[in-house]
Formats: C-alpha cells, structure tokens, sequence
C-alpha cells in the first residue's frame, strides 16, 4: 500500500478511506492524469479533458455503482451483471483519449460474486483499460482483487486492525444483547476521541474482513454489517464535527440496538 503522495502508473487502484468525499476525489485526480491532453505535468487540471472528468462528461470514464430500486432507494450491493457488464464494455475501446477509466465507487459493496466478476478483468485487462475502486477499507475486497490492484491509503487515514474492544462490540451487537451493549458502553463511555476514533476503526477492519468472508461472527449476516458499517461512518461524522467522544460512544450505544 502506497500513500497519496506517492504514484505508480498502474491499471487498477484501490482508493481506501471512510471519507466519500476525499477518497472520490482522489480517484477523479487519478482519472485525470490518465486522461489529461497537457503536454507538460500531468494532470495539468486545465485542458479540455481534465476538465471533462471534473464535470462529470469525459466520455471515456464510465461510473460503476450500487443501483437504485423503485422507491429510489440504493441497493445494498453492486451486482455481479453490472461488473459482468463493465468487463464486455472494457474490451471497446476509448472514444477520445488513449485510456478508458472505470470508476466503481464503493466497491466494496462488491457482493462475492461480482468480485469474482472483477477479478478476470483486473487480471487480464486491454491495456488502455484503467479501473478504480473506492472503498472505505481495502480490507472489505477479496484478498485476489487487492493482489491485482495498487492500494492507496490517504493521508491521515489509519489502518485499523482486530482488537479485542472492536471484536466484544460486534459480537454483542451479532447477539442483540441490549443489556450486555449498554453494560459495554457505560464501562468505556471515558475513552477520549483518539480512542473513539481508534475503535471505530478497529470496527470497520473486523466488519470489512467479515464482509469479505476472512471472519466469521455467530449470528452475525451481511446486511448487520453493513448497517454498522453505516454508524461507523455516522460516527466518524461526529468526531470530525468535533462532537464529544462521550456523546459518539452513546450514538452508537442506542443505535446499534
């Protein structure tokens, strides 16, 4: 895994941070040094193409992502027939520039079936081909479709890892033992926002390993992981608005059962 002030041409990169916003702007920087007509420093930001791909109209990048249902709702996962789909289109080639960029935000709503979909094509792409994926932890993807890609942590962002705080907080909330949460979140409504802000990411790298099938919790499915994904990220929300670490600790105390 490189940092965001390192680049390496490559045809495939894994953007991870729970920041939707840094991590899809991240990836629009890399789609613009890919389809950038400057002739000095790539990307320039101010040709034609650079500015295509910030508007959202360069014919030549294709957004990949979770689909919406009747009531216009996004569904939970992007489906196998979407990456089935991206990979025939990648072997059509560019309409302007020299390479095709495949924006697939949130991928790591991938489900199994789509990623194993990806995989062929991340493993044996055209070579005008360029695919992006964003995610809030690489860790939610297979570990085969992290071999094929350059991951990219950003700047400030930590890696989380499998401590014993994050592991006793999502087998409660597998259980739904409401007495046991609160009992849990009453012993350790003292942690300061560092700690916090440490355990909610310990949360979603155990949750992301569990979604990509590395671990295994009783009771728990895929979609209570996805739903504590989401107040991990509401709770990362809070500590960036500066909201107490007592206050985070008990949102997510009362919304977890």
């Amino acid at each position: 895994m490189i940092s965001d002030k390192q680049f390496v041409d490559s045809h495939a990169y894994i953007i991870a941070s729970p920041d939707v916003e840094r991590r899809e702007k991240k990836a629009l920087d890399i789609a613009c040094y890919f389809l950038c007509e400057g002739q000095a420093k790539r990307p320039c930001m101010e040709c034609p193409a650079c500015r295509n791909v910030l508007a959202g109209f360069h014919p030549d990048i294709i957004d990949v992502s979770r689909k919406s249902d009747d009531k216009g709702n996004k569904k939970r996962d992007i489906q196998v027939e979407q990456i089935r789909h991206m990979a025939s289109d990648a072997y059509v080639r560019p309409s302007q520039a020299d390479k095709k960029v495949y924006l697939i935000r949130d991928a790591g709503t991938m489900n199994i079936s789509a990623q194993n979909a990806a995989l062929k094509i991340l493993e044996e792409p055209p070579e005008y081909a360029v695919f992006i994926l964003c995610t809030d932890s690489a860790e939610s993807l297979l570990a085969t479709v992290r071999s094929r890609c350059t991951a990219i942590l950003l700047t400030g962002e930590k890696l989380g890892n499998e401590s014993e705080l994050a592991e006793e907080y999502i087998t409660l909330a597998a259980k739904r033992d409401e007495a046991k949460l609160c009992t849990f979140f009453g012993k350790h409504e003292a942690l300061d926002t560092e700690r916090v802000g440490e355990f909610v990411s310990d949360v979603r790298f155990c949750l992301n390993s569990f979604i990509s099938l590395k671990k295994k919790y009783n009771n728990l499915t895929r979609e209570d992981a996805f739903r504590l994904l989401s107040l991990c990220d509401r709770a990362d929300d809070y500590l960036r608005l500066n909201v107490s670490a007592k206050h985070v600790m008990g949102l997510l105390c009362v919304l977890t059962i």
